[in-house]
């Protein structure tokens, strides 16, 4: 009954963290504001370098302070950069956005996985971590794909994006409220402020030796960063479907559809959490095929069929994910996952720029193309990467 009480609270969370109807429309309201395919593509990356700036010190943090607060102070602070950008739809304000965005990311990254292990641990419940993270993500994902088909319904009935981007700010208020009061585990030692610099140092380099030193925890982060850097794609879907012919109330639908293979992804990493790698290679193999036939072909409704390709990365995602935390040593789970978020952010900030740089005024497809066949390369070294079951770490240290 506990099980079922905290899951039903992350869940819900899950749910309303990502029902964010302006994450669709965002590029298109820059772009009718005068900023450019190119100019986003410079955005994209200024938010990757801060994220590899801060992702390492942000992962330490979480695992010396109280979680909770952190991922709620990281969900404000995304919600004031949405703020800012509907305030002044400009370049500037669409760089400070992002700052404020990329923190979010930083200090959420690895607070949160950590976090929901720990609540997990709690009640000993931890075996469940891979599940339950499935679960997780596909209620984020219903999230996404709820608040797209939100967005589409209300600018077809005459709503203007900047409307949907006020009523996407006060739903993040809401997911601030549910993290504060989600169960304190209450492992956290506390300690005056030199205590906890010393804390934060000591973390970070444990946190980082750990990701190094284990050979199975090393190749694990390096398939995650690049499975999660590499899937940018969604990004650039709302701007192309527009230059195919899409209208402004259309393009959340066919973004609805790529939400929905997301979603699909996590069903099947819940299902089979012990899927065969050679398996999973050869299923990320097809969705990127799958991808690549959809951005080719000129038509906004083929660009639907990339929710198909997105669907078995995602479930790669979660499967290296959670073997990733089962090796991960508890006290600096949230430092190691950091570790793979740095390069997850390298990873991306290449892409953003090559997309940026192929760019043929607004049109992304051919910095797109790389992206998915770089993403096809990596699925050849999932058997090698990806262990059936990740080895549980040795101690609690």
């Amino acid at each position: 009954m506990v099980l079922d009480g905290l899951k039903k609270r992350l869940y819900l969370l899950s749910f309303i963290d990502e029902f964010a109807p302006m994450y669709v429309l965002f590029t298109l309201w820059f772009n009718d504001n005068g900023i450019s395919t190119a100019d986003l593509s410079i955005v994209f990356i200024v938010w990757s370098i801060l994220g590899l700036v801060l992702e390492l010190p942000s992962g330490a943090l979480a695992d010396i302070v109280d979680r909770r607060r952190l991922l709620g102070a990281a969900l404000a602070l995304r919600a004031t950069g949405i703020g800012i950008w509907l305030i002044s739809p400009s370049l500037p304000a669409l760089i400070a956005g992002a700052v404020l965005w990329s923190m979010h990311d930083a200090l959420a990254s690895g607070a949160r996985e950590a976090l929901i292990h720990d609540e997990l641990d709690a009640i000993g419940e931890a075996h469940c971590y891979g599940v339950v993270m499935a679960r997780i993500d596909q209620f984020n994902k219903l999230g996404l794909a709820g608040s797209t088909f939100f967005a589409a319904a209300i600018i077809g009935l005459g709503a203007s994006i900047e409307a949907v981007g006020w009523i996407n700010v006060a739903v993040a208020g809401v997911s601030v409220a549910l993290v504060l009061h989600l169960p304190d585990v209450q492992w956290v030692t506390t300690g005056d402020d030199a205590s906890v610099r010393r804390g934060w140092w000591a973390t970070l380099r444990a946190g980082s030796l750990a990701a190094r030193r284990n050979p199975v925890l090393l190749r694990l982060l390096l398939m995650g960063s690049t499975i999660s850097g590499l899937m940018v794609v969604d990004e650039y879907i709302p701007l192309l479907a527009r230059l195919n012919g899409a209208s402004n109330a259309t393009i959340p639908l066919i973004v609805f559809v790529v939400w929905i293979g997301l979603i699909v992804g996590g069903e099947l990493a819940a299902r089979r959490p012990d899927i065969s790698s050679s398996t999973l290679a050869s299923l990320v193999l097809g969705g990127t095929a799958t991808m690549a036939f959809a951005i080719a072909i000129e038509s906004p409704w083929a660009l639907m069929a990339i929710g198909v390709g997105y669907a078995p990365v995602q479930a790669a995602w979660i499967i290296a994910d959670a073997r990733f935390q089962a090796a991960a040593p508890s006290t600096t789970r949230a430092t190691a996952t950091s570790v793979r978020g740095f390069g997850a952010a390298l990873i991306s900030a290449a892409a953003f720029a090559i997309v940026g740089l192929l760019a043929q005024g607004d049109d992304p497809t051919a910095g797109l193309h790389w992206i998915v066949g770089t993403l096809a390369l990596s699925a050849f070294a999932i058997p090698a990467t990806v262990p059936k079951r990740a080895p549980t770490a040795s101690a609690k240290s």
